[in-house]
């Protein structure tokens, strides 16, 4: 059974900012404001150019997990930021009795995945107070992908003949 899980970049990156957005924001006291612009990340090149470097390192990571069940017909890999386009999608083989109630835990546990780890990354360099609350979630997030792909249907008795009255 054949499932496709899309995966939108421009989310991936609106949500990191916005989760460095909301920390910094939190760790404001009216004085800071240096350091908690540092903390926010932004489209700045500099910065946007981090952050895709992350989610590239963490979709590196996620295939190396999926790799019993991903689709990839490349033998090549590219590890420039521009082959990260708008949007990834990832083709999973998976058995027929894979439990595709399992499809939207998976999608998102790759999304939290990586937003979790790109954030971590961000943090290690720009506060690392915060870094070891991000890839706790990004580790929890792990562990809830490699469940949801081991997710199977309840087998069911196939009726026969004899057992009808």
């Amino acid at each position: 059974m054949v499932v496709n899980i899309t995966i939108d970049i421009k989310e991936l990156i609106y949500d990191i900012q916005n989760k460095t957005y909301l920390t910094g924001r939190s760790r404001s006291d009216g004085k800071n404001y240096r350091q908690v612009a540092l903390m926010q990340a932004n489209n700045d090149d500099e910065n946007l150019n981090q952050i895709m470097r992350s989610i590239s390192n963490a979709f590196a990571k996620i295939k190396g997990e999926m790799t019993e069940v991903l689709e990839e017909d490349s033998r090549e890999a590219d590890n420039a930021l521009s082959a990260l386009a708008d949007n990834r999608t990832l083709v999973l083989d998976m058995p027929d009795n894979f439990n595709t109630a399992a499809v939207d835990a998976i999608s998102s546990s790759i999304h939290q995945y990586i937003v979790a780890s790109a954030t971590s990354e961000w943090f290690m360099i720009t506060n690392k107070t915060d870094t070891d609350d991000y890839s706790k979630v990004a580790a929890v997030s792990l562990e809830l992908l490699r469940e949801s792909l081991c997710k199977r249907k309840k087998p069911s008795r196939a009726v026969t003949s004899n057992q009808v009255n």
